[in-house]
């Protein structure tokens, strides 16, 4: 049995019956003293009560909530969630959106807008040291998911510790970039039965991963990866795979 739609005009007076968020956040962005366009989110399904603000490098995102009022912040900077809030005012959305589309950074944003949080990988990430910080988590995780003999292999590599480490389920990926999307030309290794897959990423074939070969110990496992990195695979660098696509083609 299909359930009713929300009745987002009971929770949202602003929207009346027929208005959408991005109509009335760009009001009150407007209201606020900035210039900056509110686009409805791309997905369908967010039409009425999605919208995004879009810059280069910068994005902030707003939802409504459904069951209850409030607006559902987040604010990304270079395919990075840097902070997220929610409020129940629209002009308070409408400030923080301002006030990161206009370039601040996260200490004067949550000074601006309180409501708005965001952690050590974020200032990491701002300070330009994500990298290191996102090994240092591995490094200490108590996460069952991640095995730490290998993290430790890896992070003794050099080639490989100046990469962008990331999960994925059990596997242990390496990225060229530090903002999703993440780049997938480097091997992936896989845990398995007390040994370690070495795989390309699954787009490398139309049939799932391909292998590379499998290894008896983290070591070795680390050593095939490191045999197998691209052409000029050098250190991980801020920004998107499709950044990283359009520098490479020009």
């Amino acid at each position: 049995m299909t359930s009713p739609a929300p009745d987002l005009a009971s929770l949202y007076p602003e929207l009346g019956q027929e208005g959408t968020l991005q109509i009335v956040l760009q009001k009150a962005v407007h209201q606020a003293g900035y210039r900056f366009d509110v686009l409805p989110e791309r997905a369908p399904g967010w039409k009425r009560s999605g919208a995004r603000t879009d810059s280069d490098s910068r994005t902030t995102r707003t939802h409504l909530g459904i069951q209850d009022r409030y607006f559902l912040m987040s604010f990304w900077e270079r395919g990075v969630t840097m902070a997220k809030g929610t409020t129940t005012s629209l002009n308070e959305a409408a400030t923080a959106t301002g006030v990161w589309q206009s370039g601040a950074n996260l200490e004067d944003l949550r000074s601006a807008c309180p409501f708005v949080s965001y952690g050590p990988l974020a200032e990491a990430h701002e300070r330009g040291t994500a990298v290191e910080t996102m090994w240092t988590i591995y490094r200490q995780t108590t996460a069952s998911h991640v095995d730490h003999d290998l993290i430790e292999s890896s992070y003794a590599h050099p080639r490989l510790r100046a990469l962008f480490p990331f999960h994925s389920h059990m596997s242990l990926n390496f990225s060229r970039c530090t903002g999703f999307p993440y780049t997938h030309d480097v091997p992936v290794v896989t845990p398995v039965d007390g040994r370690y897959r070495v795989t390309w990423w699954k787009t490398r074939s139309p049939h799932g991963p391909a292998d590379i070969g499998e290894a008896d110990n983290p070591r070795d496992a680390v050593a095939l990866v490191a045999a197998h990195l691209p052409p000029g695979c050098g250190p991980a660098v801020a920004g998107t795979a499709n950044d990283l696509d359009k520098s490479d083609s020009t």
